[in-house]
């Protein structure tokens, strides 16, 4: 789902018609790609 999630963002980038829309899902996509590993290693620890 990480995937589908992934993609949403893209196209929401790519769809929308104002800077906002646009940039909005910049940070989620950011943390997937960038914290990768801590995503799918924690379990569903949630930090504790």
């Amino acid at each position: 789902y990480i995937n589908k999630l992934k993609e949403l963002g893209k196209t929401m980038q790519v769809a929308s018609k104002c800077g906002l829309g646009q940039s909005s899902p910049n940070s989620f996509i950011s943390i997937l790609e960038n914290f990768k590993e801590e995503i799918f290693n924690s379990g569903g620890s949630h930090g504790k």
